[in-house]
């Protein structure tokens, strides 16, 4: 689930935590295990109060392009290599990124990049790429 995410918040792990292909926020929270009940309650309000915090700023949050810039570069290699001979890497790149942004408002985005590069490839075997055309 991590490799598909747009924003990832992680809680005091620094460079240990897993990969995560997006941007990745590390919130200096202290570990609640073991800890007696009332850090337990200070830690849960710090939480409390990061999270409000958070869901104050999502629209900064949904307006990040890192995800986006990720799938795109992922997308862009096999796509060129398959129409350089017809496409300009400029048709190729603006298709693409059209594609892509069909689907940023996408919940869930697991099969993003599946279904990005198979519109992509669809429109750039036309004559005339709709999307591009479409612009």
């Amino acid at each position: 689930m991590q490799l598909h995410a747009d924003w990832a918040v992680t809680l005091h792990c620094k460079a240990a935590c897993p990969y995560v292909a997006a941007a990745v926020e590390d919130w200096d929270v202290d570990d609640p295990a073991g800890q007696p009940l009332e850090e337990v309650r200070r830690i849960r309000d710090e939480l409390d109060e990061r999270v409000q915090e958070f869901v104050d700023r999502l629209d900064e949050v949904r307006a990040d392009q890192t995800a986006h810039d990720i799938r795109l570069r992922r997308l862009l290699p096999s796509l060129a290599e398959e129409f350089e001979a017809t496409r300009s890497p400029e048709e190729i790149r603006a298709c693409a990124d059209a594609i892509l942004a069909d689907y940023d408002e996408v919940p869930v985005r697991s099969f993003i990049l599946t279904l990005a590069h198979r519109r992509t490839r669809e429109c750039l075997r036309e004559e005339t790429c709709a999307v591009l055309a479409g612009r």
